[in-house]
């Protein structure tokens, strides 16, 4: 599944800006997606976002970490079901006890990965069925801080990002990369819905905002919005 950024994968993110949440990145698979665990340093809850560990090394890296920081997992979010972002899913529901959660309009790309993921040598029918459980504007609580769910179409139907107002980042799986943009050729996908959701979802966000993307390295919302080649601010 190639992607039109051409940068390093990101390997660890360290602690953002500020007091609360801490964002640790584990470039993950055989497409080398970024995997997120969002944890709050106070309550030590934690979310998983886009669990993208395929090989049993990466998963023991992923759980290695968590076992270290002590945290507590309780929710496994995914920004949208293409292969990549959901490799993982089944490890990390059966190692924490959880289901998975998408937008009600990602169902059909679940279903579509798991229809297509022997193309890829793959085998991903057992991989849990994901709760619709994540919608717009609501909000997903990690101790005492927390990320709004935005809609973000165009990559896939029912792609989504997670924002944090407080700290100034949002999750935005592959909407945006540093200098590029998600694909729309995959079933789902469509340009102008992806152009759209750019312009008004990402660039009317502070321009200071750090945006860590489902592949490559963090970039923020001011660089794309002057640089991005595909669609400026």
């Amino acid at each position: 599944m190639t992607h039109h950024y051409h940068k390093r994968a990101c390997h660890i993110i360290c602690p953002i800006f500020a007091t609360m949440l801490k964002i640790k990145c584990f470039t993950f698979n055989f497409i080398q997606e970024n995997t997120y665990i969002v944890y709050d340093t106070e309550s030590a809850e934690a979310v998983i976002v886009d669990a993208g560990n395929q090989y049993v090394q990466e998963n023991e890296r992923l759980f290695h970490f968590i076992e270290e920081q002590a945290l507590r997992v309780t929710r496994l979010l995914n920004t949208h079901a293409h292969i990549d972002h959901i490799l993982g899913n089944e490890a990390c529901a059966t190692k924490y006890q959880l289901t998975p959660e998408i937008h009600l309009e990602d169902l059909i790309t679940f279903e579509n990965t798991i229809k297509t993921s022997l193309i890829w040598g793959i085998n991903l029918n057992t991989s849990p069925t994901p709760k619709t459980t994540l919608r717009d504007t609501e909000t997903i609580f990690i101790g005492k801080e927390s990320l709004e769910i935005l809609f973000t179409p165009g990559h896939s139907r029912g792609h989504v990002s997670f924002y944090c107002a407080k700290q100034h980042f949002v999750l935005s799986g592959d909407v945006i990369f540093m200098g590029s943009i998600g694909r729309t050729d995959l079933p789902g996908g469509n340009a102008a819905t992806l152009l759209s959701t750019i312009t008004n979802k990402i660039y009317t966000l502070p321009m200071e905002t750090t945006i860590y993307s489902g592949h490559g390295e963090p970039t923020r919302v001011g660089h794309e919005m002057k640089h991005n080649p595909f669609i400026q601010g």
